[in-house]
């Protein structure tokens, strides 16, 4: 039988994972990344537009509910989708 995380929360689920589940995403360690698989100029237009995003909607940790996180993140699905477009004509 396969485990449901429907109701999970995230005070449930951070200390599982070594973060406090008060701290909002504000003790959550960072990494370097060196190389993606994108273009450079697709990735700095995705970062561009979230950086739009965070002065419009706030820091992600602050968004309540499923609408506005997918709010916050909608350039990289639409900046993504533009380009797959504009690569296969």
């Amino acid at each position: 039988m396969g485990a449901s995380f429907s109701q999970a929360t995230y005070r449930a689920v951070a200390p599982l994972v070594g973060l406090k589940s008060y701290n909002g995403l504000k003790d959550i360690g960072t990494f370097e990344i060196h190389r993606a698989r994108i273009p450079t100029d697709l990735f700095q237009s995705i970062v561009m537009d979230l950086d739009v995003m965070l002065v419009q909607y706030g820091p992600p940790a602050e968004h309540n509910n499923e609408e506005a996180r997918s709010r916050f993140f909608s350039p990289v699905k639409l900046v993504g989708f533009s380009h797959e477009l504009h690569n296969s004509s």
